[in-house]
């Protein structure tokens, strides 16, 4: 008798995500190594992980290294927030390593989290960097005129 294959089955969180808690270089740091897709669906992962880290005695230092993203959501974004309150909260020091993924930086920045917290590269802010040069208005594009028919329709 032919065997079927199985059907292919819907992937999970831990599919999509990874997340691995690191010592940091120093005792009070810990790194939080993210890698994948931070969704809706995978975002409860990452928090339950940063929970835990934030929870720690002597925490002074915590590094959520999103380097190997290749999605960020605005539930990551969200979670993010509420751990950068839990370390203020706890008097720690949040810091976002993005590896220079412009897909993640940009993100940080439109939501002004980058402004927030200790970012790489710096943004300006509370935890310094150097302020960007405003950006040049752009001109408005020439639109063609509007051809309108002589014929009216009753």
């Amino acid at each position: 008798m032919p065997q079927t294959p199985a059907p292919p089955t819907d992937p999970g969180p831990r599919d999509l995500l990874s997340v691995v808690a690191v010592p940091g270089p120093r005792p009070t740091s810990v790194v939080v190594e993210v890698t994948g897709e931070v969704d809706a669906y995978t975002a409860p992962a990452l928090e339950v992980c940063l929970q835990s880290q934030a929870r720690q005695r002597g925490l002074r230092v915590l590094v959520v290294d999103l380097s190997g993203v290749t999605f960020l959501g605005a539930a990551g974004v969200a979670v993010l927030a509420r751990a950068h309150q839990r370390c203020l909260a706890r008097g720690a020091e949040l810091v976002v390593r993005t590896g220079g993924s412009r897909r993640v930086l940009r993100l940080l920045r439109l939501t002004g989290f980058a402004g927030l917290v200790a970012t790489d590269p710096p943004e300006s802010g509370p935890q310094g960097g150097q302020p960007r040069p405003a950006a040049r208005p752009r001109p408005r594009p020439r639109r063609a005129p509007v051809r309108r028919s002589q014929r009216v329709c009753r």
